[in-house]
């Protein structure tokens, strides 16, 4: 036990931010929100002073620099807005989870790494997503009353720590939660959907490129779990989303993988129509059931984007460069102005189009269709390379279209997800042989090619 221990110290100095970055990759969606932020600051320090030490300067790519361009209007927004205090807070905090991204470009530049990481994000995700069936399963039992009530897994996990936290502060957090569905570790089960929708394509890319049979069955019950964890949010939007995935996945690999692919459809389909059909109260009904809830949501969130439409065109300072970051501002106007007691937009376009005008959506949009363009330029001409491209671009597509229900950027563990999945796309463009796209003839080639699966002859790395 020494010796590993010294072993371990050893590989360690070698380079103490690459454990770092996988401890904060593994425990940051694990740990509260209050908690989790603290992880990442500390590992980059570690990682700056080594890069230091080594005489390196940190990079952070063209993806980076746009990146950091957005970042710097949002912060800047701050002269304009009402809102000042949260503005400069949401903007300072969205620096702060860029840290992350930056360590990612820099730290990760083997493919054996890119792996690690997809590893390390999806055992993350497979503990919440057990956590989340435990509390959806005990909540089930003891309101059919199978089940004493102190013996339900209490959701979310940290609920009482986050209450004593968030009450103790100077200002107010909500600490409103959702006691029928599952949370996990955060602090709301839209967040917990966030991270399983994102995890669910590189699950089944882990499936798809298992090199041994224990392997294969490990990968199998990986995103069996990620699949039910969903389901115990009972966001319908989320669940939705997840099944498009899987059809979506479906129809681009059908030629090398529909063998697998089934198979991972089997268990899909199980768990989470369920949670739909559940959620409307259809199946699984008790005198407690919300359902009046799940059947007026959707009637609700397009109150909430027409009365921000509405706002929008009708202000044109708010049109074009936006009210402020940060969403108080967005609740501030749809409680005094459309009698809606709402906290943001939920759908990600509009909330940042109120919060920073047609300009900010441009400009996130083109780090969104670079960072696309960054995956269709790799020669992805084996299995492997095609399926690790097409899954991280799937699990982009995902989150922000589960975004279109819902503001993805809500809190650290949500919006961190955005930073990864962008430093591994600079990543992977780093380790991988590009054709670069320099016009629409070479743009339509790519996209040609990445839908096309390579030919079985092509199956190494």
């Amino acid at each position: 036990m020494r010796e590993k221990l010294k072993n371990w110290a050893a590989e360690y100095s070698k380079n103490p931010g690459w454990y770092w970055l996988t401890a904060t990759l593994f425990l940051f969606p694990l740990l509260p929100e209050y908690v989790s932020p603290f992880i990442l600051f500390i590992g980059f320090i570690v990682f700056k002073i080594q890069w230091s030490k080594e005489k390196r300067k940190a990079k952070v790519g063209t993806i980076g620099k746009l990146m950091m361009v957005f970042m710097a209007y949002a912060l800047l927004s701050t002269i304009w807005s009402e809102t000042r205090f949260s503005t400069f807070a949401t903007a300072a905090l969205w620096w702060g989870m860029f840290l992350i991204q930056v360590m990612i470009f820099n730290l990760v530049r083997s493919r054996e790494k890119i792996n690690t990481v997809l590893r390390i994000i999806t055992a993350s995700s497979c503990i919440n997503g057990f956590i989340a069936i435990i509390q959806i399963c005990t909540y089930t039992l003891y309101k059919f009353g199978y089940l004493a009530k102190d013996l339900v897994l209490v959701t979310p996990l940290y609920k009482k720590l986050d209450k004593l936290v968030y009450t103790s502060l100077p200002f107010d957090i909500s600490t409103k939660t959702f006691d029928s569905r599952a949370s996990g570790t955060f602090s709301n089960p839209n967040l917990l959907a966030t991270n399983m929708v994102i995890a669910y394509p590189i699950s089944i890319y882990l499936f798809l490129n298992a090199k041994t049979k224990k392997q294969k069955i490990i990968y199998f019950f990986a995103n069996v779990i990620i699949s039910a964890g969903m389901s115990s949010t009972l966001t319908r939007a989320g669940c939705v989303v997840a099944l498009a995935g899987w059809l979506f996945m479906f129809v681009v690999l059908i030629k090398r993988y529909w063998k697998s692919m089934l198979t991972i459809f089997i268990p899909t389909v199980a768990v989470i129509v369920p949670s739909i059909l559940t959620r409307y109260g259809i199946i699984f009904t008790t005198h407690t059931t919300n359902t009046k809830e799940a059947k007026t949501s959707s009637a609700a969130h397009f109150q909430i984007w027409e009365s921000l439409v509405d706002y929008l065109l009708s202000h044109f300072k708010a049109c074009f460069f936006g009210t402020g970051f940060g969403c108080e501002q967005t609740g501030i106007i749809l409680k005094t102005m459309y009698n809606l007691d709402k906290p943001h937009a939920h759908n990600f376009i509009i909330e940042i189009w109120i919060e920073l005008g047609i300009v900010g959506i441009i400009m996130l949009f083109i780090v969104f269709l670079w960072s696309f363009g960054k995956m269709l330029e790799i020669n992805a001409n084996n299995n492997r390379k095609f399926t690790l491209v097409f899954c991280l671009c799937t699990a982009l597509l995902l989150y922000l279209a589960f975004g279109l229900s819902d503001f993805i950027f809500n809190s650290p563990k949500q919006m961190i997800y955005l930073f990864i999945l962008l430093g591994l796309t600079q990543c992977i463009s780093y380790c991988y042989d590009k054709t670069v796209i320099t016009d629409a003839r070479t743009l339509e080639k790519a996209a040609w090619r990445e839908l096309r699966p390579p030919s079985p002859a092509t199956t190494r790395w």
